[in-house]
């Protein structure tokens, strides 16, 4: 006599493996998008400046999302809601609305400093000129929200007064005003306006974006 096994215990089983599967998948697909995320942003390009140095070249820059480690003692839950923020965090569609930022006296500011904290606001990315060595004013009488402070700054970048720039072919500094160029949504270039012909010619802004 064969003894069977009951149905119930089979479908128990089965419904078992079906609860379980999305705790087992979910953070594995975390985890995998996460070390593509670090394997993409681990490979940086040769340094621009490095380059323009050896060949004296025109050449853009980009700002960049900072890198923030994980605590070490995070267990492995808290490691995996940690690498599910960051994700979020880098692609996900900011909100500039939800921040605020008070009024400032006007001050030398970081250009690439400031620009990483814009585009981390609107997800504008920046291309700045490896010539523009230099700071611009900039400060705010009123609070703004980050729509209206990444404006503000892109306003005194375009008004500043000559900034110190570096020439890599010539070897030598030269004072200039910048030029922001919008060639497409989400995209600005950057770049002294005496160089915009050198850009134009080696094909990293397009002719008709004057």
């Amino acid at each position: 006599m064969s003894i069977e096994t009951p149905l119930p215990l089979k479908e128990s089983k089965s419904k078992t493996r079906s609860v379980l599967r999305p705790f087992v998948l979910i953070p594995a697909l975390i985890l995998a998008a996460y070390i593509r995320w670090m394997f993409w942003s681990s490979n940086p390009e040769d340094d621009p400046y490095d380059l323009s140095h050896a060949d004296g070249r025109s050449r853009f820059y980009t700002t960049t999302y900072p890198k923030i480690a994980a605590p070490p003692n995070f267990s492995l839950r808290q490691r995996l809601v940690w690498i599910l923020k960051q994700y979020q965090w880098r692609f996900a569609k900011p909100n500039p609305a939800a921040y605020s930022f008070p009024a400032r006296p006007t001050q030398f500011c970081s250009i690439h400093g400031l620009l990483n904290q814009c585009m981390k606001l609107s997800g504008t990315r920046y291309f700045i000129a490896v010539e523009i060595a230099d700071m611009v004013e900039f400060g705010s009488t009123n609070t703004l929200n980050g729509a209206q402070w990444v404006a503000a700054f892109e306003h005194a970048i375009e008004e500043s007064n000559p900034v110190v720039c570096y020439d890599f072919a010539r070897k030598t500094k030269f004072q200039d005003t910048l030029l922001l160029i919008r060639e497409r949504p989400k995209v600005v270039k950057i770049v002294p306006r005496t160089k915009l012909a050198d850009y134009q010619k080696a094909g990293l802004v397009k002719e008709a974006s004057q």
